[in-house]
């Protein structure tokens, strides 16, 4: 926020009555304690992928030739 638009919020807020910047407080107040909504990513089914090598014969040494070829 400019220092301009600062100051002019300021001289609004300098010409409320006082039951009006306590209302103005507390609406501020609650805003800040009500939590933000956020937007929840669909979980994916983690555990349906360990039935993907099921039925193959993989070791641990073969996943490593294939990968670095050093073995």
């Amino acid at each position: 926020m400019s220092e301009t638009a600062f100051n002019n919020l300021l001289a609004q807020i300098d010409m409320l009555s006082y039951s009006e910047r306590i209302k103005l407080l507390s609406k501020i107040i609650n805003s800040l304690h009500t939590p933000e909504k956020t937007i929840q990513k669909k979980s994916t089914d983690f555990d349906a992928a360990f039935g993907l090598w099921a039925d193959r014969e993989i070791s641990l040494s073969e996943i490593r030739k294939s990968a670095w070829g050093r073995f």
